[in-house]
């Protein structure tokens, strides 16, 4: 048994889950069955998802989660078991170390073992508090937050559907390791969505919106839902009479959202340093190389707090910092865990995250955003273009990390003709090779921020935030 004894207070649990001696007698049997390495990692979910369409509840459901993964690293290969069950743990260390050893025999003669690079070892305890915590929030209050983006939604006869959706979740992390670290830490996140449809005729649009963030209940309490609503009917309305975009080489100025979608999937997939180890990125061989405008610089910060992909401490354990991936167009740094950094020879930045307590750490984004530039506003941007496209938010696209290569879809868009918006534009996607875009990044405005939260999936899926300032290409494929 690894349970601590201490289970709460009959509502919220307090105090932890993991008893402390029990798991150090666990991971000092794995030391002995031949382990270099062997840690648990443990994750307590309480979270809550709302649904609601044209205004009716469809869903609401309250829960709880707990996940544990232990990782034993033996003769340089892993073995990881998951559970849900905490009692079990004991018995399978030494299933769990047999594995390792059985992994570390059939591997190839051209891998090298796997090594972990050197972290200080804490014991404490790091606990975001929110200013109105989630779990306390009652479900009228978050389904008042979601009516009133309903009701800024709808008002027209064209509006004919608006799907709303709510999740919010205090996240709580134990962390033990045979090398000493016995951590703790806890976070929330909030999210609200919708997504407005509209239909004139045979035509058919629709727009997606998103706001939140790390943190509680505050972040809905600090904006205009209804106004979000009145944003998303505006945008789905411009949508039905939008014109097919040019095609072609054009200048391009991307919003926020799309800039930070275009460095979270084309700059950010590749600097991941898991891929960069397996060839599988264009940024192989390029630190310390000027790959892009030296009016560009990149940080991925998960201490950037409010951003949907901000994390105190990194899933295996490692105090959190801001990562410049570019500093003036110069690739400086890739993202990285205990293991890569190992592999690479420098010092772990805590990139190491888990979609939750059954999964084992990944080398991933967090909060990843463009820094901003000299440029006052948009209209500075857009002067001197006779023809061009200024595009915003995203549909999704494709990356090829290897090539270098992606393809994103604009939620809309607008022509710009000498210097001014004019025609509304749909079905816009921008496509283009990373190295060469970061080099015709020619403007940025002054004001870089966050945009819309999101997620980012590998394998796992993880909450990321990006952003940055509005950004000017002077050339990009646009179809």
């Amino acid at each position: 048994m690894v349970m601590a004894a201490k289970q709460g207070d009959g509502h919220h649990h307090t105090g932890r889950y993991l008893d402390q001696e029990r798991v150090s007698k666990a991971l000092n049997l794995a030391e002995e069955m031949g382990a270099t390495y062997a840690e648990v990692r443990l994750v307590a979910l309480s979270e809550t998802s709302i649904a609601m369409r044209d205004g009716a509840l469809e869903r609401a459901i309250p829960g709880q989660e707990l996940g544990m993964t232990m990782r034993v690293l033996a003769n340089g290969s892993w073995g990881v078991y998951s559970t849900t069950d905490l009692h079990s743990l004991n018995k399978h260390i030494e299933s769990t170390t047999r594995l390792a050893k059985a992994v570390a025999k059939r591997r190839s003669s051209s891998d090298s073992p796997i090594g972990l690079a050197d972290v200080p070892v804490i014991q404490d305890e790091q606990h975001w508090k929110s200013d109105v915590d989630v779990r306390y929030a009652d479900l009228e209050t978050k389904i008042g937050h979601m009516n009133d983006l309903y009701s800024g939604a709808i008002g027209s006869e064209h509006i004919v559907s608006v799907r709303t959706g709510w999740s919010d979740e205090h996240i709580h992390t134990e962390l033990m390791t045979t090398e000493g670290m016995d951590r703790v830490w806890s976070f929330q996140r909030t999210l609200m969505h919708g997504t407005v449809t509209a239909r004139d005729q045979g035509e058919v649009v629709s727009y997606r919106t998103r706001h939140g963030g790390q943190g509680g209940l505050e972040l809905m309490d600090t904006i205009d839902t209804v106004a979000l609503g009145e944003q998303a009917q505006k945008a789905a309305l411009r949508l039905l009479t939008a014109k097919r975009a040019p095609s072609g080489k054009l200048p391009l100025i991307a919003d926020r959202d799309l800039t930070g979608v275009y460095i979270h999937e084309a700059l950010g997939h590749p600097c991941e340093a898991d891929l960069v180890a397996a060839g599988d990125s264009c940024l192989d061989g390029k630190l310390g190389q000027q790959i892009g405008n030296d009016i560009v610089t990149v940080v991925d910060d998960p201490t950037m707090m409010g951003g949907y992909g901000a994390y105190p401490v990194d899933d295996e354990g490692v105090n959190t910092r801001a990562k410049i991936l570019i500093k003036n167009g110069v690739l400086t740094e890739y993202l990285n865990h205990r293991e890569t950094a190992h592999h690479f020879g420098v010092e772990p930045n805590a990139g190491a995250r888990a979609q939750d307590g059954l999964h084992h750490p990944m080398v991933r984004m967090s909060n990843t955003m463009i820094q901003g530039g000299t440029h006052s506003d948009m209209d500075e941007l857009m002067e001197d273009i006779d023809h061009g496209v200024f595009a915003c938010g995203t549909r999704g696209g494709q990356v090829d990390t290897g090539r270098g290569s992606f393809q994103f879809a604009a939620q809309e868009a607008w022509l710009i003709e000498n210097g001014e918006l004019t025609t509304p534009l749909k079905d816009v996607s921008v496509s283009g090779l990373t190295l060469e875009i970061l080099k015709n990044v020619d403007g940025l405005t002054k004001d870089a921020r966050l945009a819309s939260p999101g997620f980012c999936g590998k394998g796992q899926t993880v909450p990321v935030g990006d952003g940055g300032p509005i950004m000017r290409i002077r050339e990009a494929l646009v179809g």
